[in-house]
């Protein structure tokens, strides 16, 4: 009786050390909080985004949908103005220098490096 007793405990606390652990997103210290507006398309929305995370993948996540084509930095559909704040889009190969300094910015490969708001839907104003 007693080594019955000792096998269902040893298979309980087993079964529990094997269970899958639930999955957490994974987040940082250093997220950003980036903000996205459009007047045009009803946009005003606010999200948390990782230094590793491009702005678009973050925004697709909560369900904001902002445009994308490429997703590779090599047209202008995810165009957007930066209005405040740093990124990093080195990966970009799309915009010129005086685009860029302008503050126009190609969200699909674009990293937060600080808070930012950025004004999206604006391919047709980079022309």
């Amino acid at each position: 009786m007693f080594t019955k007793a000792l096998f269902v405990l040893f298979s309980v606390a087993s079964t529990q050390a094997f269970a899958p652990m639930p999955v957490r997103p994974m987040t940082t210290a250093l997220d950003y909080s980036v903000t996205v507006k459009s007047e045009e398309e009803g946009i005003d929305e606010t999200f948390e985004c990782a230094e590793d995370s491009y702005i678009v993948d973050a925004a697709e996540l909560v369900e904001i949908a902002l445009p994308y084509s490429c997703k590779a930095g090599s047209c202008s559909t995810c165009c957007g103005k930066l209005v405040s704040g740093t990124v990093n889009q080195d990966d970009q190969s799309f915009l010129d220098e005086d685009q860029m300094g302008e503050g126009y910015v190609l969200t699909c490969v674009a990293y937060p490096t600080s808070d930012c708001e950025i004004l999206v839907h604006q391919e047709d104003e980079l022309y």
